[in-house]
């Protein structure tokens, strides 16, 4: 017969719990392998997104400073027409004002 005791019995019970086991403990570390996977996929997902909006930061910045060193010369350039512009204006009011001065003070003489 198969079984001759209970001994055998428990043996092949113990067989059968073995080998469930190892096929769970199989299955376990395909799922936890599984999963390792999506998150690394994750991971690399998240770390491209951040890679381009780093570079799109990087782009904007250069644009920026692009653009500041260009309106640096135009405000320069604009200020200093204005500083001639307004020194124009005063140095024309203060000969009008001399003149007129002038003109009064030569009155006054004759």
């Amino acid at each position: 017969m198969l079984l001759s005791s209970s001994q055998d019995l428990l043996y092949i019970v113990l067989a059968i719990c073995i080998v469930w086991f190892t096929i769970f403990l199989c299955w376990l570390l395909y799922q936890a392998a599984r999963m390792m996977r999506n998150a690394n996929e994750v991971i690399e997902t998240v770390t491209h997104k951040l890679e381009l909006i780093n570079d799109a930061v990087q782009f904007m910045r250069e644009k920026f400073d692009g653009m500041s060193k260009h309106m640096g010369i135009v405000s320069s350039m604009v200020g200093g027409m204005a500083d001639k512009l307004v020194f124009s204006k005063l140095s024309s009011k203060l000969e009008e004002k001399i003149s007129a001065n002038d003109k009064k003070t030569k009155k006054k003489r004759k």
